[in-house]
């Protein structure tokens, strides 16, 4: 494999401005479509999971709680 044909190769792999910009505009277009709230995400879980979603969603007030600073401040007043 000669150096033209790696390059060749290789520019295959990187788009022109224009393809960019149009890869990035399908791309948006399809974020956009399928785009839902955090809440609804949370309510179709536990819709379709009762027990594991509400699960879930004790791990993440308890990551949460833990975890940041204004946390453990608080978990600190509650001890």
């Amino acid at each position: 494999m000669t150096d033209a044909e790696i390059t060749q190769l290789w520019s295959a792999l990187e788009p022109s401005t224009r393809e960019r910009a149009r890869i990035e505009s399908r791309v948006l277009e399809w974020v956009e479509a399928s785009e839902t709230s955090l809440l609804t995400e949370w309510l179709d879980l536990i819709r379709v999971n009762p027990i594991g979603g509400l699960g879930l969603a004790a791990a993440s007030a308890l990551s949460l709680l833990m975890f940041t600073p204004l946390g453990w401040i608080a978990s600190s007043m509650l001890r």
